[in-house]
């Protein structure tokens, strides 16, 4: 009996979370399997190194692609409130977090979701300021908590200039927010929709990342790290070569690797992946395309590896998805795009 459960629990890890969400009501014992925490996390491990049962979210359509026909797309169907409009954040182990109003915690594929209660702002806005919100979601493995971060940014109602911020944590585990120490830097903001509310969706190795230009320092811009372990903030230094003035950088993730994107103003794109965390000397360069195959003026989102390794999917112009062969130097379209594709894609 003992060899029988552990050989249905060996075949139940390799499935993925729709399929096991039908096989509950096989059995009992089952059920009980499926839902306890052990096998959630041996599921999630198997998943995460064997890059099996990987899909691509994509955009306000909530669009979901399996990576193994990413010419494919299936509308999902969240179970609460949302408008067309709401955003969602990375992926922290398949949990995105849905900037509706209140936010939410949504596992799409097991359609798990959670309303995060209500945090109003503690502080009024300094005179002459409004007050902009970023969110950020991200995974603690020492607490095993998912932490979602909520910064109150007051920026100037004329220039847009950032002032000071008011910072709070969520923990999934306690469901309760909390205040943290304020941030001493600006975050992701979008210039042309200033009262959008927005977030930074950078999450490695348990930190998330945002890009700081301080007009004080000569170094062309850095990386800031915030951790969701410890709460500090820490900065890195860009690829080498790569600066902030007079050319357009993003941070985005490759896979599970930091990775930045330069885009030279009338020249080509360098795409840069942290092959080891944190340490600055292992910047490398994983694409570097012009034109052809690339028009100067298109913009990229690296988004994953293919299997093999040699080339990898890129979100172009915020419409369709191409591979990009770095063996070849070549651009393929994925069938002639997606619908529903848009800035988000996780």
């Amino acid at each position: 009996m003992l060899k029988y459960l552990e050989l249905v629990e060996d075949i139940l890890r390799r499935l993925p979370v729709k399929s096991l969400k039908r096989f509950r009501a096989v059995a009992r014992s089952w059920q009980s399997l499926i839902d306890s925490e052990p096998f959630a996390k041996s599921h999630l491990r198997r998943s995460l190194s064997t890059a099996s049962n990987r899909h691509l979210l994509i955009g306000l359509k909530n669009l979901a692609v399996d990576l193994g026909h990413p010419d494919r797309a299936a509308p999902l169907r969240p179970p609460f409130c949302y408008r067309t409009s709401d955003g969602f954040s990375n992926s922290c182990n398949g949990v995105v977090l849905v900037m509706c109003d209140p936010p939410v915690l949504y596992n799409p594929f097991s359609r798990d979701h959670r309303v995060l209660p209500s945090c109003p702002i503690e502080h009024r806005a300094p005179p002459e300021c409004y007050p902009h919100t970023v969110y950020g979601f991200g995974y603690d493995p020492a607490a095993d908590d998912y932490k979602v971060v909520r910064v109150i940014e007051f920026r100037h109602e004329g220039s847009y200039a950032w002032v000071s911020s008011e910072a709070r944590v969520y923990s999934l585990r306690s469901n309760c927010w909390r205040r943290i120490e304020d941030f001493p830097y600006p975050l992701p903001f979008l210039d042309w929709f200033p009262f959008l509310d927005w977030f930074w969706r950078v999450h490695v190795s348990g930190s998330l990342h945002t890009l700081v230009l301080d007009p004080h320092e000569n170094d062309g811009g850095k990386i800031m790290a915030f951790s969701v372990q410890t709460e500090k903030h820490s900065p890195m230094k860009l690829p080498p070569g790569v600066r902030m003035w007079g050319s357009h950088v993003d941070l985005y993730v490759l896979d599970s690797f930091l990775s930045v994107v330069h885009r030279k103003k009338y020249s080509k794109i360098d795409i840069w992946v942290m092959k080891e965390y944190g340490l600055s000397e292992s910047w490398t360069k994983v694409v570097a395309v012009g034109p052809p195959p690339i028009d100067r003026r298109d913009f990229l989102s690296p988004l994953v590896y293919s299997p093999d390794g040699d080339k990898v999917l890129l979100s172009c112009n915020d419409f369709k998805l191409v591979w990009f062969d770095s063996k070849e130097k070549s651009v393929c379209d994925v069938d002639r795009g997606i619908r529903g594709l848009k800035k988000n894609c996780m």
